[in-house]
């Protein structure tokens, strides 16, 4: 494989780890500052930064096969 994916692979990885946790934060600061929230909103973002998260590993994983 030519380096260029690797390297793609591996920015992918860092752009999704970043959004999930950047998610997870703001689901948990809303979460503790106001008191009340949209039904679906909080879950919905915890979710998507969950998925983001556990995309981020799938990627880091075909990052590592890739070498």
């Amino acid at each position: 494989m030519p380096p260029i994916f690797k390297a793609i692979v591996s920015i992918t990885v860092w752009i999704l780890f970043i959004h999930g946790c950047i998610c997870l934060i703001h689901c948990g600061v809303i979460a503790m500052t106001s008191g009340i929230v949209p039904p679906l909103a909080l879950p919905a973002n915890a979710g998507v930064g969950i998925v983001s998260l556990i995309l981020a590993a799938v990627a880091a994983w075909i990052r590592q096969k890739l070498q």
